[in-house]
């Protein structure tokens, strides 16, 4: 297996590189307790494999496996919990009440995602999307409380990114799992000693700049020592990363409210990578270059971009 592929991180917490779309793009996250094995997020059906192999490297069988929690259905996170069902007989699903449908009946998810990558790339990048069983997987709700072998994890409601998005809070480690509502945080874009560079996933269909800022000052007034992001890995919890973070979402608004109905998604593009470039640039440390930059951002730059095309198309409908 590639070394960087699993990482022990703190407390029982292994960090699993899916491969997802590139190396340490995505992570899934393996929590550890008495012998048995809990994931958060999965991956697509293409990061399976990783996941069985970082079990095997741990000594742990499928079997040990008792849950699989979404933190949401987006199918880079949750596409593949249905194969790696298959392979955990004793694993159960946990996911947002609104998102539990969409996992026993994947259709609209698969068709969502097709309309946006195109067939070749949707195959490319998520594989096989497989439906869950009814009785293999259970609701989520605000508050409620997951027991993973005594280990208590606290379930959040956190929209922004998303309606159906939970972050999922670990005393023991004092971390918080949060999927995709405190930003991506390429490990390419850090400066060891300095604090974190987040930058927000305003991905459509879902973002809403009001709710997702709500949702980082819930997450912040639990003082956690780390998050535990999905693009990618840990990071102390900082609050100057933080307020950065969320002046980024107050401008992607900014940006949304002066769009002209006209305009397509791609003259945000261009924005969005100034305002990126220019908020890491602000970090201290040293910088990667500019073309660097924009590539390794690339695949983040279009998807953000329709966020906010969707978000202020909304706007303009509900103001109508």
């Amino acid at each position: 297996m590639d070394t960087r592929a699993i990482r022990e991180i703190a407390d029982d917490i292994i960090v699993i590189d899916t491969h997802f779309h590139r190396e340490r793009f995505c992570a899934s996250y393996l929590l550890l307790e008495n012998g048995k094995a809990a994931f958060v997020d999965v991956g697509s059906a293409v990061s399976i494999p990783y996941l069985l192999r970082a079990l095997e490297e741990l000594n742990l069988d499928t079997a040990d496996v008792t849950h699989i929690i979404l933190t949401h259905i987006h199918l880079d996170h949750a596409g593949g919990a249905g194969l790696l069902l298959e392979h955990c007989p004793n694993a159960h699903l946990w996911v947002h009440s609104k998102g539990l449908k969409h996992m026993i009946n994947p259709e609209k998810l698969i068709n969502a995602s097709r309309s946006v990558y195109g067939e070749a790339r949707f195959s490319r990048m998520y594989g096989r999307v497989t439906a869950i069983p009814f009785e293999k997987a259970s609701p989520m709700e605000d508050g409620m409380i997951i027991d993973f072998e005594g280990r208590r994890l606290q379930v959040m409601d956190t929209p922004g990114h998303a309606r159906h998005h939970f972050c999922i809070r670990d005393p023991k480690s004092n971390g918080i799992f949060v999927g995709d509502t405190m930003g991506m945080a390429y490990p390419e874009l850090q400066e060891a000693g300095q604090p974190p560079f987040q930058i927000p996933i305003t991905s459509p269909a879902a973002f809403d700049p009001h709710a997702l800022e709500k949702s980082i000052n819930r997450l912040q007034a639990m003082q956690p020592s780390y998050y535990y992001i999905a693009h990618f890995g840990p990071i102390p919890a900082h609050p100057g990363s933080v307020q950065s973070l969320i002046s980024l979402i107050r401008q992607h608004r900014d940006i949304g409210r002066i769009m002209d109905k006209g305009l397509d998604h791609a003259a945000i593009v261009p924005q969005l990578r100034d305002l990126y470039y220019q908020a890491y640039c602000s970090q201290p440390g040293t910088k990667r270059g500019r073309a660097e930059f924009d590539h390794i951002l690339e695949f983040d730059l279009d998807l953000n971009a329709q966020g906010v095309a969707v978000w202020a198309a909304r706007q303009r409908t509900s103001a109508a």
